[in-house]
Order: structure tokens, then C-alpha cells, then sequence
């Protein structure tokens, strides 16, 4: 026999339940995933103008395929908590606005980072690696390609800290972290600034997310301008972002915790600096893993130079650091390695805030476990479709390197906070 009152809430909650059509809809009502779309419209133009080259729309319609994957995840999740977009947007002049204010400084941040990653690939494309291209006076096809390119890059980036996506992870979080369906949900998430145990779960959404666009950013920006072309594909890139939304938005069940009446800041001093740290050690790590011999040794043969200036003292040493050439098939497996290795090194920095300082058992890593292993899946499916690029084994096992160099400098780190403390 079902209770009346029961039944009444049953009722209640199915009329505020989306509908499955309007949730897709809404899901892909959003500037970024149009962005997606034109990035592949104009990589199609290239196509139908003559262009060789028809990896590139491969390439755009994979990367906007994990978009909209991204964006239907987010939503339909939030579905099977009772919350729809309208809800998040009616709630939002009740949300602290400091928070609020942090969250689109992220957006700020993450478009500006994938505003630069963009120009940086239309320079490279345009002006390094073709320099020939304006002599010859065949332009379209390749800026076709360039500003598909760059379209795709640039908005994968930017999804990563991008306002829409920043607030569907703020009420997953939270119904994630109580347990809280509805209007629960909403009521929890005004009051989240004086909730300590929720603004550690939302500072470690927005860290590794934060990471994670400036670090690619800055990766595309170095090996472009370098003369070796974008380091990961636009299918690579939105994975990359597509990972770092995913592991950012995973968490515990939060303790019953009483509020606190000050309100906690978004990003604390530790935060900020752990923040910098694991940026610029990602950054370092994948510049070794791009331009240093050990590393390319590994994936591709080492090419000696024959290029010597009239005059100059011919060397038979080899050259430790160099920018690999762009146009050389063989280093599509560097760069596969490196989109592997960077994968790994984002769920290691999850897993850092995931760990609180202590580790207990196995559980507390069970995401940034799975991302791994879907980062491996997503190297070797790369090789598939792209032969040139495949690793085997050896060079899978060499990508773990950079990730592991990771974790001993957070493990340093924080044996380094912990000694300064008890002194």
C-alpha cells in the first residue's frame, strides 16, 4: 500500500523532473559547443576547397563529439538529482557572490588561456612552420585548417573553467557530497561558503581544473611557436579537458559538518600554492618530455643535423635539446606519448587534493584510477587511427615517468609543510 503523502512527493518530484528532450537541449544550448561546431564547419570548407588534409575534420568532429558528450554528462546527472538549468539560474542571485566572483574569475582565466592557445597555432600554422605559404600564394586551404584548428583547441580550454560548466559541477558537488535531491540541493548550495566540508570539494574542483587549462595551454603555446606544431590533436585537447571536468567533479560523501559563520574563501594560501607548483612542474616536465633527447629517444630516431652554416665547426655530438620538425611523421608518437604522460599528470593532481594530506585505503584514488586507465585506452585508440602515432609497451611504460616525477614533488612538497609545522 503506497502512503498518500509519499505518493504526493512522487507526484511533485516528476513535475519538477525535466523532460529528457529539454535536458539535451539544454545541455547544448551554450556558445561552446557552438564554437565546436563551427570549428568543424570550417574544416569541412577546407575539405570541399581541395585540402589533402582530411584528418583535420576527422580530428574537429571527435573533439566536438566529446563536448557534447561533456555537456549531456553534466546535465542528465544533474537530472537524476531533480535539478534543471532553470533551477541553477533562479538560485544564482542567492549563492554567495564572492563565490560566485571566483568562479567567473576561472571562466576569465580559462578563455583568456584558450584565446592564446588559439592564436598560437594560427602563428605556428601560418607564419613558422609553412614560411613559404604567402610566396606561393595558396592561402585559403591552409588558414582553413589553422582557424578550424585553433577554433577546436581554443574552446577545449576554455570549456575546462568555463562559467556553464563551473556551475552544473557546483550543484553535482554538492548533491554528491550530502546525499541532497532538489530543492535540497539549492538550499545547501546558498549556504556553501559556510560549509567547510563542501568548499573543499569545490576549491579541489576549481584546482585541478584551473591546472589543467593553464598548464595545456601553456604546453600548445611552447610547441607551437617552437616550430613543432600544436603537442596534442583538437580530439587530444578535449579529451584532456573532458578528464579534468570529469575527475574535478568526483568526491566523497561529505561528514555532517555544523556551519561555520565566516565565510570560506574559494582558494586559500595552500590551494594557491599548490596550484603554481603543479603548473609550472607540468609545464617543466612535458618541455623535457618535448625538446630533451632521453624522452625522444624513446619514441622516435634520432635525426642528426646536416643544415651547418658556411664556416661553422661541425659537431658529431649529440644534441640534447632541439624542437622536433613538424612536418616528420615519426614524432606523432612523442606527441601521443606526451598526451598520454599529461593525462596521467592530471590525475595525479587530483589525487593529490583527493588524498587530504593521508592515504587510507584505495577508494580515495578509485577516480583518478579510472581516468588513468581511460587516458591509456584514449593513447592507444590514437594510434589506431592515426598508425604513425601507436606506442607500444616501452614507450606506454616511459610516459609514466613525468607522473611519477609528479607525485614525489607533491610528496616532497608536503613532507616539506608538515616538518615546517611540528618545528
Amino acid at each position: 500500500m503506497v502512503n498518500s503523502q509519499q505518493q504526493t512527493c512522487e507526484e511533485k518530484a516528476s513535475d519538477i523532473m525535466p523532460s529528457v528532450l529539454s535536458t539535451a537541449v539544454n545541455a547544448l544550448c551554450n556558445k561552446y559547443f557552438f564554437i565546436s561546431l563551427a570549428s568543424v564547419a570550417v574544416a569541412g570548407a577546407a575539405v570541399l576547397f581541395g585540402s589533402d588534409n582530411p584528418d583535420m575534420l576527422f580530428d574537429t568532429v571527435t573533439a566536438a563529439i566529446f563536448g557534447m558528450a561533456m555537456w549531456l554528462v553534466q546535465h542528465f546527472w544533474l537530472r537524476g538529482y531533480g535539478v534543471s538549468r532553470k533551477m541553477m539560474l533562479d538560485n544564482k542571485k542567492s549563492v554567495d557572490p564572492r563565490l560566485l566572483g571566483s568562479l567567473g574569475d576561472l571562466n576569465s582565466l580559462g578563455s583568456s588561456m584558450g584565446a592564446l592557445a588559439g592564436i598560437s597555432i594560427v602563428l605556428s600554422r601560418l607564419f613558422i612552420i609553412d614560411i613559404d605559404l604567402f610566396d606561393r600564394g595558396e592561402i585559403l586551404i591552409p588558414l582553413l585548417e589553422a582557424v578550424a584548428c585553433a577554433l577546436s583547441v581554443g574552446v577545449a580550454v576554455s570549456v575546462t573553467t568555463s562559467r556553464p560548466s563551473l556551475r552544473c559541477s557546483l550543484y553535482i558537488i554538492t548533491g554528491k557530497a550530502f546525499g541532497a535531491r532538489g530543492d535540497e540541493i539549492l538550499k545547501k548550495t546558498v549556504r556553501a561558503s559556510n560549509n567547510e566540508e563542501l568548499m573543499y570539494r569545490l576549491r579541489k574542483m576549481s584546482c585541478v581544473r584551473l591546472i589543467a587549462a593553464i598548464a595545456v595551454s601553456i604546453i600548445i603555446v611552447i610547441s607551437a611557436l617552437s616550430g613543432a606544431g600544436s603537442a596534442f590533436s583538437c580530439a587530444q585537447t578535449a579529451f584532456l579537458s573532458m578528464l579534468a571536468v570529469g575527475l574535478s567533479g568526483c568526491c566523497e560523501k561529505a561528514p555532517d559538518s555544523k556551519l561555520c559563520d565566516e565565510k570560506i574563501s574559494l582558494f586559500s594560501k595552500k590551494s594557491k600554492r599548490m596550484c603554481v607548483m603543479n603548473t609550472i612542474a607540468i609545464v617543466l616536465l612535458s618541455v623535457v618530455f618535448i625538446f630533451s633527447f632521453p624522452f625522444r629517444s624513446v619514441y622516435t630516431d634520432y635525426t642528426p643535423r646536416y643544415d651547418y652554416e658556411y664556416g661553422e665547426e661541425i659537431s658529431e655530438e649529440i644534441e640534447y635539446f632541439s624542437v622536433p620538425a613538424a612536418a616528420d611523421e615519426s614524432y606523432g608518437m612523442l606527441f601521443n606519448g606526451l598526451f598520454l604522460s599529461v593525462t596521467l599528470m592530471i590525475a595525479v593532481v587530483s589525487g593529490a587534493y583527493s588524498l587530504k594530506g593521508s592515504f587510507s585505503s584505495i577508494s580515495q584514488l578509485s577516480s583518478e584510477l579510472i581516468g588513468a586507465c581511460f587516458g591509456i585506452t584514449a593513447a592507444v585508440l590514437s594510434g589506431f587511427a592515426m598508425p604513425y602515432a601507436a606506442l607500444d609497451a616501452v614507450r606506454i611504460l616511459v610516459a609514466f615517468v613525468p607522473a611519477c616525477l609528479l607525485i614525489f614533488v607533491n610528496m616532497f612538497s608536503l613532507y616539506s609543510k608538515k616538518k615546517a609545522a611540528n618545528e
